[in-house]
C-alpha cells in the first residue's frame, strides 16, 4: 500500500464512531503531514513547463514555492510565442505579473476585477467583455474615459490544485503596463 493511500485510509477512519457512540481517536500531534506537489512541479506535471522553466530560469522558485500563490500560467504555445515587444519590463516582471498573492478558486475569481500581482501591479479580471470566458492580463487602458480590452489571455483551465496555492492556465501572456498620460502616473492632465 503507498503512503498516499494509508493515509487517506487512515484519515477516513477519523470520522467513523465506535460502537459505544464515541469518536475515533484524534489524530497525533506531530504527525507527518504528506505533501502532493509545490506550485512549480505542479505547473511541471500539467504540462506548462515553459512557465516552469521560466520562472527556475529566472530564480523564482523559491519565492513561488515559499508562499500560497495563485498563477495565471501561460500555456507552452503562448510563453514561445511571447517577444515582451515594448520591451520596458523584465522578464522577472512579467513572470511575476502571473502571480497573486493568496488562493483564488475559480469560484471567486471574478469577484476580484483588478488584483495586486507580485509584481507590484494590479492584474485585470474580466468575465463580462467575451461572454463565457474569463480574460487575464493587464488592465485596460483607454484614452478619453474610452476603455480598452484586457492584455493577456483567456482562462482555458481552472483549479489546479498545489500544496501552496492554486493554478489557472491561460492561452496567452500577460505583460504589465505602465499607466498612459494623465491616468493617475503620468505626466498631464488628470493625474
Amino acid at each position: 500500500m503507498s503512503t498516499f493511500a494509508f493515509t487517506q485510509s487512515v484519515a477516513s477512519c477519523a470520522s467513523f464512531k465506535s460502537v459505544r457512540g464515541r469518536s475515533a481517536p484524534k489524530p497525533v500531534r506531530g504527525a507527518q503531514v504528506i505533501r502532493a506537489a509545490n506550485l512549480m512541479d505542479t505547473c511541471r506535471s500539467s504540462g506548462l513547463t515553459a512557465f516552469a522553466d521560466a520562472v527556475e530560469k529566472n530564480g523564482l522558485t523559491g519565492e513561488i514555492n515559499g508562499g500560497t500563490f495563485t498563477i495565471f500560467a501561460p500555456t507552452n504555445e503562448a510563453m514561445g510565442a511571447f517577444t515582451n515587444p515594448d520591451g520596458t519590463h523584465s522578464t522577472v516582471d512579467v513572470l511575476k505579473f502571473h502571480c497573486v498573492k493568496g488562493k483564488i478558486a475559480s469560484k471567486h475569481i471574478t469577484n476580484y476585477p483588478l488584483i495586486m500581482t507580485l509584481e507590484g501591479t494590479k492584474i485585470a479580471i474580466d468575465s463580462k467583455t467575451t461572454p463565457g470566458q474569463v480574460e487575464v492580463g493587464a488592465p485596460p487602458q483607454g484614452t478619453q474615459g474610452l476603455s480598452g480590452r484586457v492584455d493577456g489571455g483567456f482562462i482555458k483551465q481552472m483549479d489546479i490544485e498545489a500544496d501552496n496555492g492554486v493554478i489557472h492556465v491561460i492561452d496567452g501572456v500577460a505583460s504589465p503596463k505602465a499607466p498612459l498620460i494623465g491616468q493617475n502616473g503620468g505626466d498631464g492632465a488628470g493625474t
